[in-house]
């Protein structure tokens, strides 16, 4: 068994003295235990390090159905069977329980390193157990994320994201679509049961559509 911690280095949605803990105490226990700078980065960039994962592995990051969707294209693995924590939600004492692991004191300064990217590592993933193919969001996004593979919505152009916008999710019927670093339980993941997009959400829609529909016209005009 090997432990995968999330440091969540873009946005510390994780805080650092609880990492620290499971880290001091795995080494402690002669368990490996590796940092992961950000999983979100990681699953863009360094996709085949997913790979990696064992059956026996432990990924400890933010809640399980967005780390789950984040691995949803790693045909190798056993997406159900994953052994996920969920550093944001559960306690210190449930985790060193979970892993029969004992607190230790002083606990190390935690040490890894850094990732150099200027990408904000912010993007949505897909939660295939509920998405039902509609393309609402590939009519959406303006960005230009969204494509159609085969018939299957995919997250194709991740790094074309807008950093922090996750209206796309907003709108979503099945409430399918996760941002794994928002702090809005209704984005994140947190919440098992699906949520209707609100009535807000879809004005904004239509008002987002049409102003880009004005935005078309004239670029065609100017031309």
């Amino acid at each position: 068994m090997k432990v995968y911690i999330c440091a969540c280095q873009y946005y510390h949605r994780i805080p650092e003295d609880k990492i620290a803990a499971i880290q001091t105490a795995c080494r402690e226990a002669q368990i490996p235990c590796e940092i992961v700078p950000d999983l979100c980065l990681t699953s863009v960039n360094n996709h085949s390090k997913l790979t990696e994962l064992a059956s026996d592995d432990v990924i400890m990051a933010c809640q399980h159905r967005a780390v789950r969707s984040l691995f949803g294209n790693v045909e190798e693995l056993n997406i159900e069977g994953l052994n996920c924590i969920d550093l944001r939600a559960a306690s210190l004492d449930d985790i060193m329980a979970s892993l029969s692991l004992k607190p230790i004191q002083p606990v190390e300064e935690l040490i890894y390193e850094k990732i150099n990217c200027e990408w904000i590592p912010w993007f949505p993933v897909i939660d295939k157990t509920r998405c039902t193919e509609c393309k609402k969001c590939v009519d959406f996004c303006i960005f230009g994320v969204y494509s159609i593979e085969a018939g299957k919505v995919k997250v194709t152009q991740p790094k074309s994201c807008k950093t922090d916008c996750p209206a796309c999710a907003r709108i979503c019927p099945q409430n399918a679509i996760i941002f794994p670093k928002s702090e809005e339980e209704r984005l994140n993941g947190t919440l098992n049961e699906k949520i209707k997009p609100q009535e807000s959400d879809n004005i904004s829609l239509r008002e987002r559509l049409r102003h880009r529909k004005n935005n078309l016209r004239l670029f065609k005009e100017d031309k």
